[in-house]
């Protein structure tokens, strides 16, 4: 299921509230159509109320609401004659008002009706432990769905906020280690005394070993440069690359491993010369990250270890091993793995998910009494064991998601579940509900959809043998399995949610290092080679020309300078983000959700103050993308007009059913306009544009 950069999972998870909803309203929907001929009005009256509840779920969970569907339940239960059993419905709108103690009335109100029809106490707390069941069902769905809503939206946030924790990270450690030398080199250059330039050199020496070692670090965590180079050396040669990407990153220190050992890899195998097919493929398994680079070349297997002798040592220094030879297809494969960073610690699950979790184990002690009221008093020990046994079995492979032995668990599950159904009366049915949910989460839907339907079928004819209705019977399944399935797929839907975030905000990270160390080279690297050229000249001019000995020291220093201020910019200067800074970001975490970014004006210097308004138009522009939209494609542009500067963000991913701007396009409007500024929103030719116009403050223009 594609998470990012779509609203699927939040429609995923209200159409599961939905579901269980009407699951519960169903088999009293489809009996009072069954009275419609012989009692028309209470049938069509319990028919209405059925109707208005279901209606009434695609409002929000308000006090009228909750006012509503309990009239609904009541009017259909009491003088039309509806089983008590619809009131479980409104018994969850109850709970989703936190109003705990009202339940207590509406459940006493419900033993009192079932009392008077029955003289069976067993009946009358089977019902109520029916409708306090539903309705807490009902609340735990509901509120999962607002949780996987709420993690799907705050997804950009994440990332973002990892993105700029990462750079002041970043930022802190060059301010420490970069900036200090490239002090030191200009407070000496500014001596204009040849006689510093040894320790200027050497300075200048060292901070560009550091600058490189920085670079080298940030890209550390990532194989992705260097498998594109190695692709691109590959192809250069004339030889076919193939890259597979199986680990997660980021590595930490094992991807500074590895990259070295992909380089040396590739590179003996375009110094050979004689492979036509080089494979290189990735993996983590184990706690271990692997590197496979295959390669077809004869005389590259010739060579045999020879070729990496130099990188076994450290290899092992890392803990890990590094391994070359003939594969049995006779190709030539070099294999390195290296202990995985350690990971992080599991998330703790929100209270919402801990709630539901709760919810659902009292779901399953509630199916053991229901079913036990039922069970002949001879059987009870039996049906006790076996009912432990289903328990344990839903809480390992379908709680806990338990993958081995999973297959065996579903075949004893169904034959604990058919076999005593004879035995331990009517409530049993129930179990075959837990059944088919469970085999509705653990296969694929085009083969768990058949498999259901033949389970309910059989559930069926067990029950019409048994002389009771087999539609009543798999109606009852039905609305458990829909119950266990809307709870379980919730549950997991929002563990996915969160892992994806988590991935998320790893690649945009990933994606910050990367940016940085690219910026770290060109800018400073560059900067330092050119002063480390120029003290060199200068050391050589200082006997025969001693004039154009200082003219270099004095290109030093302003070269120091320069570097400087280009560390200053890289690292966000006094840790706040220009606009510049934003621009980066909002295009690394776009790249991160696969959304292919294309940026005009980003080399225009936007004025401070307008940065800083634009700044947050752009965040919520780009939140807006991800969010409310299936884009595939974003174009950011960003022109200085005179004294007007003006932002455009605009999308593929507008829907048909494109609505009205948001509160937060809202928002951003009142923010332009209490600075002279318009901000306009809607399709545009297919796309979704959003465009703000700022007119420049007096401090800008000053500037």
């Amino acid at each position: 299921m594609g998470i990012t950069g779509s609203d699927s999972p939040p429609r995923l998870a209200r159409g599961l509230v939905f579901a269980v909803a009407a699951a519960l309203v169903s088999v009293h929907f489809i009996k009072a159509a069954g009275r419609v001929p012989d009692d028309p009005a209470a049938g069509l009256a319990i028919v209405a109320a059925c109707l208005a509840i279901l209606l009434l779920e695609f409002r929000p969970a308000t006090w009228p609401r909750m006012a509503a569907q309990l009239v609904c339940g009541f009017v259909a239960v009491v003088p039309a004659g509806a089983s008590v059993g619809l009131l479980a419905v409104p018994v969850g709108a109850v709970f989703l008002q936190g109003l705990w103690p009202l339940v207590l009335p509406v459940l006493g109100a419900t033993a009192w009706v079932q009392a008077v029809r029955t003289d069976s106490a067993r009946d009358t707390v089977d019902m109520c432990v029916t409708v306090l069941l539903g309705g807490m069902v009902l609340y735990a769905v509901t509120t999962l769905a607002a949780l996987a809503a709420r993690v799907h939206e705050t997804r950009l946030t994440l990332a973002a906020a990892a993105v700029t924790t990462e750079r002041l990270r970043i930022a802190e450690g060059l301010d420490t280690d970069l900036s200090s030398g490239l002090t030191r080199i200009r407070e000496l250059a500014a001596k204009q005394d040849p006689d510093v330039l040894d320790g200027l050199l050497a300075d200048a020496r060292a901070t560009l070993a550091a600058t490189r070692a920085t670079a080298a670090d940030l890209r550390s965590l990532s194989l992705a440069p260097e498998s594109a180079s190695a692709r691109a050396l590959l192809q250069s040669a004339g030889i076919e690359a193939e890259v597979v990407s199986g680990h997660t990153e980021p590595l930490g220190p094992a991807g500074t491993v590895l990259a070295t050992v992909l380089r040396e890899a590739v590179t003996a195998v375009v110094r050979v010369g004689d492979a036509r097919h080089c494979q290189i493929v990735t993996g983590e398994a184990a706690g271990q990250v692997t590197l496979r680079v295959v390669s077809d070349g004869v005389r590259t297997a010739a060579l045999g270890t020879d070729v990496l002798d130099g990188l076994a040592e450290r290899v092992r220094a890392s803990g890990g091993r590094l391994a070359a030879g003939l594969e049995a297809d006779g190709r030539f494969a070099v294999e390195a793995s290296v202990p995985a960073t350690q990971s992080a610690a599991e998330p703790v699950d929100s209270p919402e998910l801990r709630r539901a979790g709760v919810l659902y184990y009292l779901l399953l002690g509630a199916f053991c009494v229901r079913t036990l009221l039922y069970v002949p008093a001879a059987l009870i020990a039996p049906a006790l064991l076996v009912l432990a046994v289903l328990c344990t079995l839903q809480v390992v492979y379908s709680v806990r998601d338990e993958k081995r032995h999973s297959e065996a668990a579903l075949v004893l599950f169904a034959a604990l579940t058919f076999a005593p159904m004879h035995a331990f009366g009517q409530n049993w049915i129930a179990s075959l509900g837990l059944l088919t949910g469970s085999l509705l989460v653990a296969l694929p839907l085009p083969l768990a959809a058949p498999v259901v339907a033949a389970a309910l079928g059989i559930g069926g004819l067990l029950a019409w043998a048994d002389g009771t209705s087999a539609l009543s019977a798999v109606l009852n399944a039905l609305v458990t399995c829909l119950v266990v399935y809307g709870m379980l797929r919730l549950a997991r839907l929002v563990r996915e949610l969160q892992q994806a975030n988590e991935g998320l905000a790893r690649a945009a990270v990933v994606g910050e290092r990367l940016r940085a160390a690219r910026d770290l080279h060109d800018l400073l690297g560059h900067g330092l080679a050119a002063i480390l050229l120029k003290a060199e000249l200068a050391r050589r001019l200082r006997a025969t020309d001693p004039e154009r000995c200082l003219t270099e020291i004095r290109d030093v220093e302003r070269l120091a300078a320069q570097g400087e201020s280009e560390l200053r910019a890289l690292t966000g200067g006094s840790r706040e983000l220009s606009f510049g800074d934003e621009l980066a970001s909002a295009a690394a975490v776009l790249a991160a959700a696969d959304v292919a970014v294309e940026v005009e004006g980003d080399e225009l210097p936007v004025p401070p103050d307008a940065g800083a308004v634009l700044g947050v138009v752009l965040r919520e522009a780009v939140t807006n993308v991800l969010r409310h939209s299936t884009a595939r494609h974003a174009r950011i542009a960003v022109a200085v007009t005179g004294a007007v500067v003006r932002l455009e963000v605009e999308n593929d991913g507008v829907g048909a059913d494109v609505g009205a701007p948001g509160s937060g396009v809202g928002g951003l409007t009142l923010r332009l306009a209490e600075h002279g500024g318009t901000l306009t929103a809607g399709p545009d030719d297919g796309w979704y544009l959003l465009c703000a116009e700022l007119p420049q403050s007096e401090r800008d223009r000053r500037q």
